[in-house]
């Protein structure tokens, strides 16, 4: 019997993923961890390994098409069933059926996920702004179509509006009865919730000094993402400054040395991420998740999420269990894992799992950001630029020090500034504990 190949859930807030493109075809041979199809997230596109080897029987879900997290995308014959028998094409009736039933049978399990992740996903509500989560895809079909996003409700997971429920909607419409005119007074207006749709928007125009840009699929899903993220979060930020001399000092003298050695570099990122597992682990609501069901969920694992700015876009790769490293570790993890987004060799398991993001927006020389939490994380801490600057010492003496700023933008239902401050100290004080001499392994 085939066995089903489920699509996977590319990152912490991501509920559903679209097939960009199949590299195998129905009939074809596949190998173990040879790539099957492409698949897009928020983003991310990533190549989905084949978990075992043999012969790709069925493609239940097309190329651009949108399916939620643990659908059945495809059916696959091991080796060991091809061998025993030939390959026979499958009935599209029972095919359909059982991917259905599989959709079926996991519905219940992906609620419960969608619930635990809490990425704050609504329905809409009655007279309410449509802040629900959309597919890229159904906003550009709403956007073509005019469509109110109000008047529709969202089938997908968390009240997620779909490409098919976009398609129902203009269907129904297309298919009413339009009122015949009367010469019967006029009536009164219609409540706002009754009105049209607006019509739809003109297509945009480039004038002859611009040029007009058509978004990539990553960047589409990653407006989505960050619009989401502001209607789903009260966003605050709050910052510190930091004396980062003793680490400067030691980087200037050591961090040459430690290339050499070890094969790779050690910058300020692995101090910030060591210092924020040290932060995480005296705040512990600063690594927690606020549910859909208006609960809050404190991860007992520290997976850091790390920024990586990439050509087409952003991604957040994972550091697993970052609070498990030494200093030298987390460099380590941070050059591996900023290597592979930067060659697009990402895996699954890289975008997976992250409950707090780090992101290091001084290497562009910044001093101050406020960045948009990465759904559902409780916040999200960025590094600023380490600059040299004079300071008045304690003995009210004068003196060259190298100097950042840190910032920490919070979900405000989980943090409130006492404790949102409280981790940030706690971080500057890790951070400001070194001395001469360190330790990094």
């Amino acid at each position: 019997m085939p066995t089903p190949i489920k699509m996977p859930r590319l990152g912490e807030s991501v509920a559903e993923g679209t097939i960009g493109a199949w590299l195998k075809q129905e009939g074809e041979m596949v190998e173990k961890d040879e790539s099957l199809a492409e698949v897009i997230t928020d983003k991310i596109t990533a190549e989905l390994p084949s978990p075992f080897a043999g012969r790709l029987a069925k493609i239940l879900v097309k190329a651009d098409e949108t399916v939620a997290v643990g659908t059945d995308i495809a059916l696959i014959e091991e080796s060991a069933e091809v061998s025993a028998a030939p390959p026979t094409q499958a009935a599209p009736a029972p095919a359909m059926a059982t991917a259905a039933s599989s959709v079926s049978a996991a519905a219940p399990a992906m609620q419960q996920v969608s619930a635990l992740a809490g990425d704050g996903a609504r329905a809409p509500t009655e007279g309410g702004e449509a802040g629900q989560r959309i597919s890229p895809l159904a906003r550009r079909l709403a956007d073509e179509h005019g469509i109110d996003l109000n008047q529709i409700a969202g089938t997908g997971i968390g009240g997620r509006i779909r490409k098919e429920d976009i398609l129902a909607y203009v269907a129904s419409r297309s298919t009413q009865p339009q009122p015949s005119p009367t010469p019967a007074a006029a009536a009164p207006a219609p409540p706002p919730s009754a009105m049209a749709p607006p019509a739809a928007p003109a297509p945009a125009i480039a004038g002859e000094d611009e040029e007009l840009v058509t978004p990539s699929r990553m960047r589409l899903a990653i407006a989505e993402h960050m619009v989401r993220t502001k209607r789903t979060a009260p966003h605050a930020t709050t910052f510190m400054e930091v004396d980062m001399t003793p680490i400067a000092r030691w980087l200037e003298k050591n961090k040459d040395e430690f290339r050499r050695k070890n094969g790779y570099g050690i910058s300020y990122v692995a101090f910030v991420m060591k210092a924020t597992c040290e932060g995480l682990r005296k705040f512990p609501m600063a690594n927690a998740t606020w549910t859909e069901d208006n609960k809050i969920i404190l991860k007992k694992r520290i997976n850091l999420g790390l920024a990586v700015a990439i050509e087409s876009g952003l991604v957040v790769p994972t550091i697993h269990d970052a609070d498990q490293y030494t200093l030298a570790g987390l460099a380590k993890q941070v050059s591996i894992i900023a290597q592979k987004a930067r060659s697009n060799k990402l895996a699954v398991q890289d975008m997976q799992g992250s409950t707090f993001s780090v992101n290091n927006t001084g290497t562009f020389g910044t001093m101050f950001s406020t960045p948009l939490i990465n759904q559902p994380h409780a916040g999200i801490l960025s590094m600023e630029a380490v600059v040299k600057r004079p300071m008045v010492m304690e003995d009210d003496s004068i003196a060259i020090r190298h100097m950042m700023f840190l910032s920490f933008t919070f979900d405000h239902r989980i943090l409130d500034g006492a404790g949102a401050n409280g981790f940030l100290q706690a971080v500057r004080i890790k951070l400001q504990s070194y001395g001469t001499e360190i330790d990094v392994y």
